[in-house]
């Protein structure tokens, strides 16, 4: 079904119209039409469907080049405030300015500032200044520059003049996107736009910094080159939209992990500190007596009354582990690991990899089966379990990474190609779309034309076509 918009649209000029001082109380008039036309559905209990509901047409987005419909516009109506061709926008308060290529750029028709209208010639010459090419390849090339001067480990003593340029030129193209959009107050305003918010951080930024120290937050400029996404937007959108999908999936994930992560948390808590511990002198014959009454983490328990310090001496690098990163672990277990002659097993001192691999408790026992479900250095993670609990307990890690790494990983990886084949079906449908509305389009065209033509004219052409089909 054709849009109104495009159905209705004549051809021509005439379409064009300046946007002229008296336009906002055009727009008023409008507004208050509409709104008294919904009251009185409201009061009698008419209910629209969400789908009849007036929208933005689709072919008159901000950003997108002019239908051709409305064919090329005269010279003189580009770069220069009009009103709205998109009947949903019509009775609201903006305008459009046609740019290079025809592309169309819609702003906010209220006073930018409350200071300048849309005829005024500051907010005119801003409007120019922001919609040309010329000057965001500038500030392109600027904020790549200024993170090149980033890079260098000792600036000269001119860079902090560099550094009131890059801001200086910042500020000024701020100031032109305020001044020809507003603020933000209304649509289409400066901080209306998610985009802009960055920019605004940074030059904030930038001027409190001067004041106050808060440390080198110059860093934030170079999100500035993020901006270059907002040309990639159908990508994007693709993106945001397969996270959405992947609501049900995440909480599956989540709660899988949850159930292994207790499981691991019952099997293996504290197993990963049982340490092989070189035997004391004084208790080589007597193995078992090492540690006896002492609970290792009891720090008021130092000594054992002969001048032996059992903490220490667990602790010492020497003793645990001969000297290596992290102790060779072992366990009490028929199949888990067992220590060198002269070495006892015992559970003292931290976890391994600096205390960040362990069971001891249910997030460090999630945070290890999620390492397990990334495959990420899992397979160090899974010989230090087996070490000190057994390798009885191959079959969880058989199961964790069938289900979490095969499984799960590869289900994520479905949503969010289904989500991508999605978009773009929706994108075919919505291009298929807009060829019949042209094609209809077209078709009415030429019906008017040949209405238009004398009727002469007409039965000739008739009596030609008829015979070149009979030829």
């Amino acid at each position: 079904m054709m849009q109104d918009g495009a159905a209705a649209a004549p051809v021509g000029s005439e379409i064009f119209r300046r946007f002229q001082p008296d336009s906002p109380e055009k727009i008023q008039r409008r507004h208050e039409a509409k709104e008294e036309e919904q009251q009185r559905r409201k009061e009698k209990n008419i209910e629209v469907a969400e789908e009849d509901l007036p929208k933005p047409a689709s072919d008159l987005e901000a950003g997108k080049p002019l239908p051709f419909i409305y064919g090329d516009p005269p010279p003189e109506f580009l770069n220069t405030p009009l009103e709205e061709l998109d009947p949903f926008y019509q009775s609201e308060q903006t305008f459009i300015v046609l740019g290079k290529g025809n592309t169309i750029f819609r702003f906010n028709a209220e006073p930018a500032c409350y200071l300048l209208s849309p005829c005024s010639r500051l907010r005119i010459a801003a409007i120019r200044i922001l919609i040309h090419s010329y000057p965001f390849l500038f500030i392109m090339v600027t904020i790549l520059a200024n993170c090149a001067f980033m890079t260098l480990s000792n600036p000269p003593a001119w860079s902090k003049i560099v550094e009131y340029v890059f801001t200086f030129i910042y500020t000024f193209e701020a100031t032109v996107k305020v001044f020809s959009r507003g603020f933000c107050m209304g649509k289409f305003t400066f901080l209306k736009d998610p985009w802009n918010w960055l920019d605004f951080m940074v030059i904030s930024m930038a001027y409190l910094t001067e004041f106050v120290d808060l440390g080198n937050v110059s860093v934030l400029r170079t999100f500035r080159v993020l901006r270059a996404l907002k040309t990639i937007t159908t990508i994007v959108g693709a993106l945001m939209q397969s996270v959405k999908k992947l609501g049900d999936v995440m909480i599956l994930t989540v709660f899988c992990l949850s159930v292994f992560a207790l499981i691991g948390l019952q099997l293996f808590m504290g197993n990963l500190r049982q340490k092989c511990v070189l035997i004391p002198p004084q208790f080589i014959n007597h193995t078992s007596d090492i540690g006896q009454g002492y609970d290792v983490n009891d720090t008021n328990v130092n000594n054992t009354g002969s001048g032996f310090d059992y903490h220490e001496y667990i602790n010492n690098p020497g003793t645990v582990g001969s000297g290596q990163l992290d102790a060779l672990l072992c366990g009490n277990s028929s199949d888990a690991g067992v220590c060198p002659e002269g070495y006892v097993c015992l559970k003292a001192g931290r976890n391994p990899n600096y205390g960040y691999t362990s069971y001891d408790s249910f997030g460090w026992a999630f945070l290890s089966l999620f390492r397990l479900m990334t495959q990420d250095f899992w397979e160090n993670l899974f010989q230090l379990t087996l070490r000190a609990a057994g390798k009885t307990y191959m079959v969880f890690f058989v199961v964790v990474i069938f289900l979490g790494s095969f499984y799960l990983i590869n289900l994520i990886l479905a949503v969010v190609a289904m989500a991508y084949a999605e978009q773009n079906e929706a994108t075919r449908a919505e291009n298929q779309k807009k060829e019949d509305e042209y094609q209809q389009i077209l078709d009415l065209l030429r019906t008017r034309r040949r209405s238009r033509q004398p009727v002469g004219q007409r039965s000739q052409r008739n009596r030609i076509q008829r015979r070149t089909h009979q030829r």
